[in-house]
């Protein structure tokens, strides 16, 4: 296994986090690069009494933080000998991590799990679900 596509639904995600936890095990154990994914759907419209020069600046100010959220994690990783680099990318959640891992030519993609009941499930959008149906490679859950 060369390539780990780590998947980050929140920027607040730590070095101490079930699924950093898991993806350091498992990239250290096999060699592996980790390639750390965060997808940010893409901007709605402003609300309608928001003025839409402050509400650029403010998703800007956002998107700059879970950047560096992000970097800061990679880095970590990098000071425990595993290589790793981290991508902030726009777009639908299950197109863009299908289209990163084949890409980056990933041999296994890890996603965080929530325990959820199924009037969530049926409620919510599927994106387990749907990268299960699309992905080919192998797709790790790990509980959070």
């Amino acid at each position: 296994m060369k390539n780990i596509l780590m998947t980050i639904k929140d920027c607040d995600t730590t070095i101490g986090s079930p699924i950093v936890e898991k993806t350091l095990e498992l990239a250290s154990s096999c060699s592996s690069k980790v390639h750390i994914i965060h997808v940010v759907p893409a901007s709605q419209q402003p609300p309608y009494n928001v003025d839409s020069t402050i509400f650029r600046r403010e998703i800007a100010n956002e998107l700059r933080h879970e950047h560096n959220c992000l970097q800061h994690l990679s880095k970590c990783m990098q000071d425990m000998d595993i290589k790793a680099t981290a991508m902030l990318v726009r777009g639908s959640i299950i197109n863009t991590v299908l289209h990163e891992s084949e890409r980056l030519a990933v041999d296994l993609v890890v996603i965080g799990r929530h325990r959820h009941g199924p009037l969530y499930s049926a409620l919510m959008n599927g994106t387990d679900e749907g990268l299960l149906a699309k992905c080919n490679c192998p797709i790790m859950f790990v509980p959070v």
